[in-house]
């Protein structure tokens, strides 16, 4: 797994990503993860737009990998995509993006990426699908986007871009609620409550 110090400043130096506007995506490399969606809305981001892709593949999706690196170098995007491979502690890299994109094409039951981004006060956009769609309210706490539209992506990113105080406040909302909602000792209250009633 990939060494990776706390500090911010120190991250940006390492993945030579300072002065950069980084969008950052935590997941496993899988066609329905949609990393290619991430990489198509970079094509309509200005040339300062980068991104970082944390997570390897699974066995048997390493031929979507391959396809990944084709489409880089197909949409002349070298210097703007740096594939960091699997990382256990992902806190730093989070705090350090300027956005966490979930581009997932299928729906997932939860999406805990879209709290850990929350939680580092990193502002979030994801594919309004499943159970995402009760983490992000649009525009307050995030921003959803159809999943799959890779210009939708690239509008959000963009308008973060150029509203970094719009964005800085998003993120400290979510900030607020994901910490409410989501905290250790909040859940196991809560399953606490349900389970007292269920009994």
């Amino acid at each position: 797994a990939l060494p990776i110090s706390s500090d911010v400043n120190t991250i940006k130096k390492q993945f030579e990503l300072e002065g950069k506007f980084v969008v950052g995506h935590f997941s496993r490399l899988s066609p329905w993860k949609g990393q290619h969606i991430l990489l198509e809305a970079l094509t309509h981001c200005p040339e300062n737009v980068t991104a970082i892709l944390v997570g390897d593949a699974l066995f048997g999706e390493q031929e979507y990998v391959e396809k990944l690196h084709k489409q880089v170098a197909d949409l002349g995007l070298q210097n703007r995509v740096k594939f960091l491979g699997f990382c256990s502690d992902v806190v730093p890299l989070m705090t350090a993006c300027n956005l966490v994109a979930h581009t997932s094409t299928s729906p997932e039951p939860f999406g805990r990426v879209i709290i850990e981004g929350m939680l580092c006060k990193t502002p979030i956009v994801a594919s309004a699908a499943g159970g995402v769609v009760e983490l992000v309210n649009p525009g307050k706490t995030g921003w959803l986007i159809t999943p799959g539209n890779s210009e939708e992506l690239a509008n959000v990113i963009n308008n973060c871009y150029q509203n970094p105080e719009l964005a800085a406040n998003v993120a400290t909302e979510a900030y607020h609620k994901a910490n409410e909602n989501f905290q250790l000792e909040q859940t196991r209250q809560q399953i606490d409550q349900l389970l007292r009633k269920l009994l």
